[in-house]
């Protein structure tokens, strides 16, 4: 019998995060706004949108259980949309309401944090942390009408 070996034989996989949202500036690259749309039950939905050069729109939007942080710590739902136009961030916002309805949920609040006014990168990063933090401290203040 041949002795066991503790390592694998093959490398783990890199399983990439759908939901990240490079941005770089050097390409023109901006964040555009952010989104929490929180549910009845207490789930969110959230959404950001980047800007290219020439003002159109990469967007993501996913189901998640957020930490006390505004973390996600688990993800449903994934969507992902390249090259749209602005007016596709209102839209978006629309259609994951609906899908709430459709759900049987309703919307409990929609928030939108627009990053387009800010000089750079660095301040974007900035004001989206902290308007994330913000978002999760108010919502955990929030009694859940989910059931237990």
């Amino acid at each position: 019998m041949g002795e066991a070996s503790p390592s694998p034989e093959v490398s783990a996989r890199v399983i990439e995060d759908l939901t990240a949202m490079e941005v770089d500036p050097n390409k023109g690259e901006r964040l555009y706004k952010a989104a929490l749309i929180q549910t009845s039950k207490g789930v969110s939905y959230r959404m950001l949108a980047k800007s290219d050069q020439t003002g159109k729109l990469d967007l993501v939007h996913y189901g998640c259980d957020l930490d006390s942080e505004g973390k996600p710590t688990t993800k449903w739902r994934i969507r992902r949309i390249l090259e749209q136009a602005p007016e596709r961030f209102e839209k978006e916002i629309e259609t994951i309401k609906k899908a709430v309805r459709d759900d049987g949920e309703e919307v409990e609040g929609e928030w939108v944090h627009d990053l387009t006014g800010l000089p750079d990168i660095a301040a974007q990063s900035q004001s989206l942390e902290e308007w994330t933090r913000k978002m999760a401290a108010e919502l955990g203040k929030k009694p859940s009408t989910a059931a237990s």
